[in-house]
């Protein structure tokens, strides 16, 4: 195998990282949000009552960065939060009536963006780079997660 430099990789991902934050901060100005909650947003809108510890998990967050967007959400008026019935230490998130036209923007949004970082790529292109970027993702998330239970005594 060829040995393969990090700053490539890097460098470019920082960069794609970087434009597609703006992209979306862009679009999503009119709105009280922006690039940092806007997947939250749309999560609640397709899984209406998900619990903070769904969300963490799905965005691979920790429970610090989660509670930042939460609030910042439920004071831009996007979410409310309701306590469990049976276990008072579970918070139910809904989307209010105000996050529709912000879920709305951000999945046309996603089709704008996806449109134009794909063109003149094959799909058979887009499935292998989604599938190299999920794997890294994986492989980095286990190094991570892994050290943050150790150092937390988990």
């Amino acid at each position: 195998m060829q040995e393969r430099d990090f700053p490539e990789i890097g460098r470019w991902v920082s960069i794609f990282d970087r434009l597609m934050k703006m992209y979306y901060d862009r679009g999503l100005s009119g709105y009280e949000i922006g690039w940092g909650q806007q997947f939250y947003v749309e999560y609640l809108q397709e899984h209406p009552g998900a619990t903070s510890q769904e969300m963490a998990e799905r965005f691979r967050v920790d429970k610090a960065t989660l509670t930042k967007i939460i609030k910042k959400l439920t004071e831009v008026g996007y979410i409310r939060v309701s306590g469990d019935e049976q276990d008072r230490r579970v918070k139910h998130l809904y989307p209010t009536d105000k996050a529709v036209p912000a879920a709305r923007r951000i999945r046309q949004i996603h089709q704008d963006f996806y449109e134009t970082v794909s063109q003149g790529m094959a799909p058979e292109e887009l499935e292998a780079v989604e599938q190299a970027l999920r794997h890294m993702s994986d492989n980095i998330n286990q190094k991570v997660w892994h050290r943050m239970e150790v150092h937390h005594g988990k």
